[in-house]
């Protein structure tokens, strides 16, 4: 049984320009895979300053083990010198959050990791419309306290024909 091969003059046009016939993928979730939106997590420190004991403290005790629960997120720890602690999240969109950690007791930033892992990496807006849809309609939402007559069903019996 013979194979298929494809014309000389095609297979050196495919492997010359090979990078136009594959392209990427870009990452998004479907049926059978869900992608986790947010893909790294910075963490960035001063060592001498006071603001950074707090983040200090965390990054010792629980960060590793943050590190072992999420291995779909890449943590990376960078000092920051006469800075402010701050952790900054990247997502799959492209778009970065970031919060200041100034301030902030070290039982209370697991909850701000938490909440920028746990976050879809959209920026917030406010939603006018409860339904987001392709297609509007254009009579608008249906009430039945916008019609003008009143239906009333007080007579069941058919109406007779006129002749």
């Amino acid at each position: 049984m013979a194979s298929f091969r494809f014309p000389r003059v095609l297979n050196d046009v495919m492997l010359a320009h090979s990078n136009q016939f594959i392209r990427p993928t870009k990452p998004k979730n479907g049926v059978g895979s869900f992608i986790f939106p947010c893909r790294k997590l910075v963490f960035n420190y001063c060592e001498r300053s006071g603001s950074s004991t707090n983040m200090l403290k965390y990054l010792q005790t629980r960060a590793i083990q943050f590190a072992h629960e999420n291995p779909q997120i890449e943590v990376v720890v960078q000092p920051r010198p006469s800075k402010h602690p701050i952790i900054r999240a990247h997502y799959t969109n492209g778009l970065q959050k970031t919060k200041c950690l100034r301030g902030v007791q070290e039982d209370e930033i697991p909850e701000v990791v938490k909440s920028l892992r746990d976050h879809s990496g959209m920026r917030l807006r406010r939603w006018k419309k409860y339904v987001v849809s392709d297609t509007p309609s254009v009579r608008g939402i249906y009430s039945p306290f916008h019609d003008k007559d009143n239906h009333e069903i007080s007579d069941l019996k058919p109406k007779p024909k006129s002749r």
